[in-house]
């Protein structure tokens, strides 16, 4: 027999699921969906279009490089664009009543937004990644040597999903007490770029961003750089870093859009 408290956490689980499945359909049909995955794929076809110098080595070293760090601004900007053009397209289209008249929190609308963009951000940088093997493949198989390995290649990809994921969580965030997109998508983009010069920023005296999410974790140029998967207990140690402020960021976004008058 299932408990009462039972009943209500698979109930919560299943709603939450349907809000991300929902967030998902939407954002996978959003012309800024299509276009920001366009301009990262064009991007690493530019940096694969360098086979004319015939740089060796070196050359898939930069395509690799190049192509992480297009994956890695594309991921950045679809995780604050989308994030704060659903939210605030719930609330224009009063989409959000539909939800909020049911059975159900406000937190796990929360919960369901944010899983349905993680889930968004998978996809892109499945499919990209993807690509961005296959360019290295092939240019290796032209050059007549041995490829950047594609695990270590998959792995930094996943890093910057943590990475993009996070900056997702923080625009949310921001838009559950902010009045337009503009200003949450903007914002959220300044507070990613808080988190990715957090190391420099401590280094300078400014000691009272200590708390804010450092961003550089998630960066893998230094893992592709000595060609090695970094060693279990760090990917640990970064997956437990992202969980926990995944989970104070939704925290305080449910907490404050709890108190939001709608």
């Amino acid at each position: 027999m299932i408990r009462p408290a039972h009943q209500g956490a698979l109930a919560a689980g299943r709603r939450i699921r349907l809000i991300a499945q929902h967030t998902l359909a939407e954002a996978v049909h959003l012309r800024l969906t299509l276009g920001l995955g366009l301009m990262s794929a064009v991007l690493m076809g530019a940096s694969y279009s360098l086979r004319e110098f015939n740089f060796g080595g070196a050359e898939l070293k930069f395509i690799s490089d190049f192509g992480l760090g297009a994956l890695g601004l594309g991921g950045g900007l679809l995780a604050a664009l989308v994030t704060a053009q659903l939210f605030f397209q719930d609330l224009e289209t009063h989409a959000i009543y539909t939800v909020l008249t049911r059975p159900g929190q406000r937190w796990e609308y929360i919960v369901g937004k944010f899983t349905g963009v993680a889930a968004l951000l998978a996809l892109f940088f499945a499919v990209l990644s993807l690509l961005l093997v296959g360019l290295l493949q092939v240019r290796a198989a032209e050059l007549g040597g041995a490829g950047v390995t594609w695990t270590i290649l998959l792995c930094t990809s996943g890093l910057l999903w943590l990475k993009s994921t996070l900056i997702g969580a923080m625009t949310l965030f921001v838009g559950t007490y902010a009045r337009s997109a503009l200003f949450t998508s903007c914002l959220g983009l300044l507070l990613a770029i808080v988190g990715q010069l957090q190391a420099w920023a401590q280094q300078s005296g400014w000691d009272w961003l200590r708390g804010w999410p450092n961003l550089a974790l998630f960066d893998a140029e230094a893992f592709l750089g000595i060609g090695q998967i970094p060693s279990v207990g760090w990917l640990i140690g970064a997956l437990g870093y992202w969980v926990a402020y995944v989970a104070l960021f939704n925290g305080l976004a449910a907490y404050i859009f709890q108190r939001r008058e709608i």
